[in-house]
């Protein structure tokens, strides 16, 4: 006992020597401004509020089949593990053991004497055990950590789920624009090649000059160029689709028949400002991780003081075997054990001062996270807004088109207009048109951004 309370009073003047105060910790980002906007956010059926039923049938097939999604799955499970694990090394340890050692003594090493067995073979069966003591907390911390490591997984694998379904929701409403622009350049193209052809007939008949006839052959290939990048751009649009669905190359997709009915447009709002910090998956990553950080200079501090372990062993031990069970075969053993930290090259400072900085880097993770955060949000509000104007002043032009269209035809069936009036009135009708299905799906879009800067109706 009085060589135990030496070491421990060792122990002590050690603790003394390279104790060690947390470092102070950055202020928790906050958001106390409002929004330029106000609204109730997005709850977590928004794409349901599209009232499209090809979008749900997408992201449900999504969620099936999309491999990210498998793999933030999978890293929560790994990290469920680690924890569980980790949580394990706060109990003692028993394992069962059991030995058989042969051995047989030299008679020339003076260790031998007459009459005395040369051979024995030693047959131990028993358990043991060992248990370190968390006195400082070590333990705690690293097992607080790899809980916020755990945290940190489950909202990862959430923000990879709402970035699937906003990612998916952006493909469908850019494929749907892609396929009414190319309706619309098809349609262009052929008047423009319907305008080179009354103008060709009129040079021929020599009513009219080549200048025009080249003016209308340069137009009527623009209009095929941009026709053949319009399907480009389809092609890709229904690529990246059946790739984040996990459907084949060239697998079907749901076609909208005349591109109606356009899908709904939800009255998003931001919702609270302040609540946006538990409101986003990813923030909340942000967040975790801090948190492991913090846990972990607290580990990297505890490492600075000694480590008292306890163990212990009992059972039997005998030759010949038969006599294993006697009460004088049994053996036990029990004792504490202290590891006091001396030198070790500046080891333990070294991982203190990783442990702060990469807590230090943290906690700007975090703030550029909430940052970015604010201007996700406002950009989607400000976005909003302009698209709506647009929408607006493109619909009045549609219809202003439409008229001219429809007034250029019954001009041309009473003879008083000729088909070029007809051609120039259905083509501005159809330039119109792209330009409000490109307004009104960007909108759709926008709407999905701000759906998910809000957080698409998360909850911790």
């Amino acid at each position: 006992m009085l060589r135990l309370s030496k070491l421990f009073l060792l122990g002590a003047l050690g603790l003394v020597s390279c104790a060690h105060e947390p470092a102070a910790q950055p202020a928790t980002p906050k958001v106390e401004a409002q929004f330029s906007a106000q609204g109730n956010a997005a709850d977590s059926h928004w794409f349901e509020q599209f009232k499209d039923a090809d979008l749900v049938q997408l992201i449900a097939q999504a969620r099936k089949a999309n491999p990210d999604l498998e793999i933030a799955r999978a890293h929560e499970r790994e990290a469920l593990a680690t924890l569980t694990a980790a949580s394990g090394t706060r109990q003692p340890t028993l394992d069962a053991q059991a030995s058989f050692l042969p051995s047989q003594i030299s008679t020339d090493t003076g260790r031998w004497f007459p009459g005395m067995p040369r051979q024995t073979n030693v047959t131990s069966v028993g358990v043991a055990t060992s248990w370190e003591l968390d006195f400082w907390g070590k333990k705690s911390a690293n097992v607080a950590a790899t809980e916020a490591d755990y945290r940190t997984s489950i909202y990862s694998s959430a923000q990879s789920d709402l970035a699937l379904c906003a990612e998916v929701a952006r493909l469908w409403f850019s494929l749907c624009e892609a396929r009414e622009e190319v309706a619309c350049l098809e349609q262009e193209f052929k008047a423009r090649y319907r305008e080179m052809e009354l103008l060709e007939k009129n040079v021929k008949a020599g009513l009219l000059p080549t200048d025009p006839l080249s003016s209308a052959q340069l137009a009527a290939a623009q209009a095929k160029v941009d026709e053949g990048l319009g399907r480009r751009r389809l092609l890709a649009a229904e690529n990246a689709l059946r790739a984040i669905i996990g459907a084949q190359p060239g697998a079907a997709l749901p076609v909208r028949k005349n591109f109606e009915p356009v899908a709904a447009l939800p009255n998003f709002g931001p919702g609270v400002a302040s609540d946006l910090l538990k409101q986003r998956p990813d923030l909340m990553v942000a967040a975790t991780k801090f948190d492991a950080c913090v846990a972990r200079e607290g580990a990297a501090m505890a490492d600075f003081y000694p480590s008292v372990m306890l163990t212990g062993q009992a059972g039997w031990q005998a030759d010949p075997v038969s006599r294993l069970g006697r009460s004088s075969a049994g053996f036990w053993s029990l004792g504490p054990s202290i590891d006091l930290p001396l030198f070790d090259g500046d080891r333990r400072e070294t991982n203190l001062e990783i442990s702060r900085a990469r807590m230090q880097g943290a906690a700007a993770e975090w703030r550029k996270a909430v940052i970015s955060a604010c201007r996700e949000v406002e950009d989607a509000l400000g976005d909003l807004r302009e698209l709506a104007l647009q929408e607006d002043l493109t619909q009045r032009v549609v219809q202003a088109t439409q008229e001219r269209l429809v007034n250029a035809e019954a001009r041309f069936k009473a003879g008083v207009a000729n088909e070029a009036e007809v051609i120039a009135a259905n083509r501005d009708a159809l330039l119109a048109k792209r330009t409000l299905a490109s307004v009104v799906w960007e909108r759709r879009e926008v709407a999905v951004r701000l759906a998910t800067a809000t957080g698409g109706g998360w909850k911790p």
